[in-house]
């Protein structure tokens, strides 16, 4: 079949085989156009509507790029464009907003994909008519061979699409980095992913936009207020909590769509709907940016039982105090699933190690804690957070 050009804003024009059409157009990966990939960011940056399909998109572009950088064989180049196609078809409504609904019953997103893979006839038939096996595809998703690292690790296609894109479709100016080097740079080195030492430079402007595009976009104060007041309606509803034991069938028929409208006729839920659709948000009362080794465990570990000690001390309703406890998941530079660097004499490729005060910042987790009050309240709330995190820490 003949190439097709999909015109993407990121990428510019991607090129699609029309076996690989065949899968973008089945109902599994076409319900990625109805999961948004950063909900209600566009609260706070209106032109942040773009969803999961779009990065799917790139990521099978830029899967495909690294393949051909890494000399891969034809057949693993198809196999990895799929892979990065069909990467996040696992993903619930609202994309992670809902993970840890999967996460309590033991599975996540990544595993939903496996899942629909083998589950779901029609995508499982696309997927080998472009003449590879589902089996295959399966095993980069599942992080079963070396090539999984293009898809899922320290520096890889899904990284690389949605730092770029997020920034693109935000504004905010966090996302330039020169793909292009870090794909052309790349090498498998002893069955890793390996950055040639000369496009450190790039590996560590990556580091950084990451970094910038987690507190500036992904953890905004604002983006994550619609989020926790979204997410305490949705985990009335049945068809929310029993996500993870749901047939493919059934899993794939709900999306964006039919979660906001089954609140919006649900009498517990409707007043969210209410709220956000008029862009009443909480608001911040207090906010510590921590460490991980200096939050204490039980703040992690019983939300419900910080609430309730704010709501003792300030005399405001549990019901109108969040606690927010979200987190810059590092980047790996210090441990076996490191970023690794390779270097190139006389024709050999050999790995070798990199000192990085940038990449060693970048590779600790910080915790941002967050307690929210609606207006009314706020100033009371503020003073109680104060008193019970300063007795705390």
């Amino acid at each position: 079949m003949p190439l097709k050009l999909i015109k993407d804003p990121v990428h510019g024009y991607i090129e699609v085989s029309g076996e690989e059409l065949q899968v973008i157009d089945t109902r599994a990966v076409q319900r990625l156009r109805r999961i948004s990939q950063l909900p209600f960011v566009h609260l706070v940056y209106p032109g942040a509507r773009h969803s999961r399909f779009d990065h799917s998109l790139g990521c099978m572009h830029l899967a495909g790029e690294f393949a051909r950088s890494l000399g891969l064989d034809e057949y693993k180049v198809r196999v990895l464009r799929i892979a990065g196609l069909i990467h996040d078809v696992g993903h619930t409504p609202y994309s992670h907003l809902f993970e840890a609904i999967l996460e309590r019953a033991g599975s996540n997103h990544e595993a939903m994909t496996a899942k629909v893979l083998e589950e779901d006839p029609e995508l499982g038939d696309a997927v080998e008519k472009c003449g590879i096996a589902l089996k295959d595809v399966i095993s980069v998703v599942e992080g079963r061979v070396p090539e999984s690292t293009v898809i899922s690790g320290p520096i890889d296609a899904d990284k690389l699409d949605f730092l770029v894109r997020d920034s693109y479709f935000t504004g905010a100016p966090y996302g330039l980095i020169d793909v292009r080097r870090i794909v052309l740079r790349s090498r498998l080195v002893d069955g890793k992913l390996a950055i040639n030492i000369n496009a450190v430079g790039a590996v560590e402007e990556m580091a950084l936009a990451r970094y910038q595009n987690f507190m500036n976009i992904y953890l905004h104060h604002t983006a994550r207020a619609a989020q926790m007041l979204f997410l305490s309606g949705a985990k009335l509803l049945e068809e929310v909590s029993g996500l993870p034991s749901m047939s493919v069938e059934e899993y794939l028929s709900h999306d964006d769509y039919t979660i906001w409208c089954l609140m919006k006729s649900n009498d517990k839920t409707r007043w969210i709907i209410d709220r956000i659709e008029r862009r009443i948000i909480p608001k911040v009362a207090y906010e510590l940016r921590l460490r991980e080794e200096e939050v204490p465990a039980e703040i992690l570990r019983s939300p419900e039982q910080v609430i309730g000690e704010i709501s003792s001390l300030s005399g405001v309703p549990e019901d109108r105090i969040w606690l927010d406890t979200p987190y810059i998941t590092p980047l790996p530079f210090r441990d076996s699933e490191r970023i690794a660097f390779y270097e190139e004499r006389h024709g050999e490729l050999r790995p070798v190690e990199y000192s990085s005060p940038l990449l060693e910042f970048t590779s600790r987790m910080y915790i941002v804690i967050r307690v929210y009050a609606d207006l009314p309240f706020l100033e009371r709330v503020k003073n109680a957070s104060e008193k019970y995190f300063g007795e705390k820490l």
